[in-house]
């Protein structure tokens, strides 16, 4: 840790403001109008269930993000730089492109510490794939303990 500077201060307040505009302008104000439609989804038509969906993608990604701002931001009005978390998941050419780019940290941890010990991409193509579902299904597990998550991250796996 260094000594807080009045750049970082600076910078830190912005991204620590960016963060929290994300949060409440943009994830809160999509959650209430998907929640709305989500919790009686047989009264609407289909164009408004589709922006619902498009609008819980992108409160989930204001969260996330926002949530990460505001903790980088705090961090540096501190002295302390943490690393990027998120890189535009959702430009993402591929599923493992948006592992890339989405929870960076978490990836990486998951990637250094589950998924290379486990034996990474060395082996046969069927214990490669073993691996990753194994790997992804942990990281599922690891976003919520119930099936769904679990379900969410073989998917992701596969």
């Amino acid at each position: 840790m260094t000594r807080p500077e009045a750049t970082g201060v600076i910078s830190g307040a912005f991204l620590f403001g960016l963060g929290f505009f994300k949060k409440l302008a943009v994830a809160d104000n999509c959650a209430a109008y998907a929640d709305a439609v989500f919790a009686d989804p047989a009264s609407f038509n289909r164009f408004t269930l589709i922006t619902a969906a498009l609008g819980y993608t992108i409160q989930i990604w204001a969260d996330f993000s926002g949530y990460t701002d505001m903790g980088r931001g705090a961090a540096r009005m501190l002295g302390v730089e943490l690393p990027e978390n998120f890189l535009s998941p959702y430009l993402a050419r591929s599923p493992s492109d948006f592992w890339r780019r989405w929870h960076i940290t978490l990836s990486q941890w998951i990637r250094d510490y589950i998924y290379i010990p486990l034996g990474g991409s060395r082996g046969s193509l069927l214990r490669v794939s073993a691996v990753a579902l194994l790997t992804m299904g942990l990281s599922g597990l690891w976003h919520g303990a119930n099936w769904t998550f679990v379900l969410w991250g073989l998917y992701h796996g596969a």
